[in-house]
């Protein structure tokens, strides 16, 4: 009797771990990834983050998850981009031969400003034979080419005090508080005289206190606050700006306090050739 009781406690062990690796490493995880490319074709990014998430959760490996969910982030929060930095480099950790995410991790970090670690990234990517990123390093290449590739400008590396271009609201509000009319006055400067060819995107975000409809409609109607006043006062016409709006999809801290909540009430700014 004791045998068969061990029999049976050795077969639901082996049953038991045989099912976790299979969450692991199998379906489950793979559906999740499905979901989260659906989602973001779909231009819904907090959803498609949350299912990359999932699936990496289910395996911890997963380098192709790490990297979609990386390239979300950017589109997520366009005025910070490290969290898209720790998955790319995630999936270098896990696949050392990804060319791919040593290019993106490069025009990130070029996007930075940091030209050192941008060109050892695509010398790396280049020698896995990654071709834009050898296109990118390439001496007869122009300053100006070279830039172009990196599509995405951080304007906060244009303002004086190298500060986030983010301008914050109040609860259920979209009047811009006169305390940011110096930074809005500044990108402005920024857009006419240093960036003229460059567009700006205005990202809208709210908290979690409302419906997710009025939240989306109130994320909206701040992006347009910062366009009217870039329009109005400085004259950026209206062909150069970018509206979106991503209600409370978007948090960047939580949303159970007050603190995390005004974190979450804003509209980030981010420059975009070539849209």
């Amino acid at each position: 009797m004791k045998k068969i009781q061990i029999c049976f406690v050795f077969v639901l062990v082996f049953f038991l771990s045989w099912q976790t690796a299979l969450a692991k490493n199998g379906v489950p995880a793979e559906e999740w990834f499905e979901k989260g490319i659906r989602y973001e074709k779909q231009n819904v990014y907090g959803e498609a983050i949350r299912m990359y998430t999932k699936a990496i959760e289910l395996n911890e490996q997963y380098a192709e998850a790490y990297f979609r969910r990386g390239k979300v982030y950017f589109y997520q929060h366009p005025s910070d981009c490290m969290e898209s930095i720790k998955d790319y480099t995630k999936v270098i950790e896990i696949d050392p031969e990804n060319g791919d995410a040593y290019y993106e991790r490069g025009l990130l970090y070029a996007y930075k400003i940091n030209n050192e670690l941008a060109k050892a990234d695509m010398e790396t990517a280049t020698g896995l034979g990654h071709k834009k990123a050898q296109k990118w390093l390439n001496p007869d290449m122009k300053e100006e080419e070279k830039k172009e590739e990196t599509r995405y400008v951080h304007l906060g590396n244009y303002l004086a005090s190298k500060g986030e271009p983010v301008v914050y609201f109040d609860f259920n509000s979209d009047n811009i508080k006169t305390s940011y009319y110096a930074l809005l006055d500044e990108i402005g400067m920024i857009l006419k005289k240093i960036l003229p060819e460059v567009n700006i995107i205005l990202a809208g975000y709210a908290d979690e206190i409302g419906t997710e409809k009025y939240n989306l409609d109130l994320s909206m109607r701040r992006s347009k606050a910062v366009s009217k006043y870039l329009s109005e006062k400085h004259g950026i016409p209206s062909k150069r700006i970018i509206l979106k709006a991503y209600g409370e999809s978007g948090p960047v801290a939580s949303n159970e306090s007050e603190e995390g909540r005004a974190q979450n009430r804003r509209v980030e700014m981010l420059g975009v050739k070539g849209s």
